[in-house]
C-alpha cells in the first residue's frame, strides 16, 4: 500500500528528472532574454506542458518561472484576461483567467 508521503516523493523525483536543475536554469535565461514559454521550452526539448507541471510541483521553481513570466510580460496587455492569454501571455494572471473560464 502507498503512503502520501512516499506518493509525494516519488511526484518530486519524477518532476527533477523531467526537468532537471540545469535545464530548469537555461529555461529562466531564455524567458529574461524574451522567449515565449512554448518556444523556450520546446528548444529545451520539454513540452510547456511539462514545464508548468514541474512548476505546481517544484514549487521553488513554479516561484522562479511566475515571478519572470511577470517581470517579462508584455505591460500593453490586459493581463488576467483571455484576450491577453490568447495573445500568448502566460503570466500567472493570464492563466488564472483561463483556469476560470473551464
Amino acid at each position: 500500500m502507498s503512503h502520501p508521503i512516499d506518493d509525494t516523493e516519488q511526484l518530486i523525483a519524477n518532476a527533477e528528472e523531467e526537468l532537471p536543475p540545469p535545464t530548469r536554469s537555461r529555461l529562466i535565461a531564455k524567458l529574461r532574454k524574451g522567449a515565449h514559454i512554448d518556444d523556450a521550452s520546446r528548444d529545451l526539448g520539454v513540452s510547456p506542458q511539462r514545464v508548468f507541471s514541474a512548476a505546481r510541483i517544484l514549487t521553488t521553481f513554479g516561484d522562479q518561472l511566475d515571478a519572470t513570466l511577470t517581470a517579462e510580460r508584455d505591460p500593453d496587455l490586459p493581463h488576467g484576461t483571455l484576450t491577453a492569454y490568447n495573445k500568448r501571455c502566460r503570466c500567472p494572471q493570464c492563466r488564472g483567467a483561463v483556469n476560470r473560464r473551464l
